[in-house]
């Protein structure tokens, strides 16, 4: 009974250590104010851009525009927005046009393989969403490969880090461009799924599916180039279903991988590999 007792403490311990940190990273501030919604819209027509808002009708609040603010796992508040991509094309530019257009055309003519990628990929509302998906992905090849509980923890610890770490460093950058979605820029363009309520760059599909593949693949090396071939064709998906343009998604890999690199990092130095 002492060894149950003991375990039992121990992990209450350490749970309340991340309950703390929960309850001061910020997150619960995440939703903003109406007059910071405001402030996004006015903010990037000030540089010359079409801003992007919700397409619900009625009109529904932006989905946490404040979440770029939330403590980070693998980095401080100013690598965060050091990790933040330059700006996607501008809306009036010949190339937006472009990514508009290819858009258009793979939602006007999809196939049959193309629509099942994106189901595949759409995980949406009331789903696992992307970063369950790859927990969901992460956990089926744990078990093919046997690691003890104590390697599981830290392994989904790592896969989560980074998952989180890059939802913030999305977000922060989907608000700070505040772009918005191709149907937005046409309204003729027919989605195959979902149309998410927050700004287009970057993807977050995209993103969390890099960040995700690139931990895993440290993990997993035999499996790196798949995990990285499933992370492009989740990106790939937005662009299929007519939620993303093709800088969208192609810059999210990028991102999602520079933040891979920091729970990498710190894989290499825990003392477990």
């Amino acid at each position: 009974r002492s060894e149950l007792e003991a375990g039992e403490a121990l992990g209450r311990s350490v749970a309340q250590k991340f309950v703390t940190r929960a309850r001061g990273d910020r997150a619960g501030a995440a939703i903003g104010t109406p007059a910071q919604w405001t402030q996004l819209e006015t903010d990037a027509i000030a540089r010359g851009e079409i801003p992007w808002y919700s397409l619900e009708l009625p009109k529904r609040p932006p989905m946490l525009p404040l979440f770029g603010k939330v403590k980070a796992f693998l980095f401080d508040s100013l690598t965060a927005i050091s990790l933040r991509p330059g700006p996607p094309p501008p809306t009036s530019s010949d190339k937006m046009k472009k990514e508009t257009e290819e858009v258009f055309n793979y939602t006007n003519n999809p196939t049959r393989e193309n629509t099942r990628i994106v189901h595949f990929w759409a995980d949406g509302v009331g789903t696992y969403t992307p970063p369950g998906h790859w927990d969901a992905i992460a956990a089926e090849d744990f078990i093919i490969k046997n690691f003890s509980e104590v390697r599981w923890a830290r392994n989904m610890a790592l896969v989560n880090m980074s998952l989180m770490d890059a939802g913030i460093v999305c977000w922060d950058t989907k608000y700070y461009y505040c772009n918005p979605r191709p149907t937005q820029m046409n309204p003729n363009i027919k989605t195959l799924t979902g149309i998410p309520n927050f700004p287009a760059y970057i993807s977050g599909h995209s993103t969390f599916s890099a960040a995700a593949a690139g931990v895993l693949g440290h993990i997993i090396p035999e499996k790196a180039a798949e995990y990285d071939a499933m992370a492009k064709e989740a990106s790939l998906s937005r662009i299929l279903g007519g939620i993303h343009y093709r800088s969208d998604c192609e810059v999210g890999l990028v991102v999602g991988k520079n933040v891979a690199g920091y729970a990498i990092a710190r894989a290499r130095t825990d003392g477990a590999d």
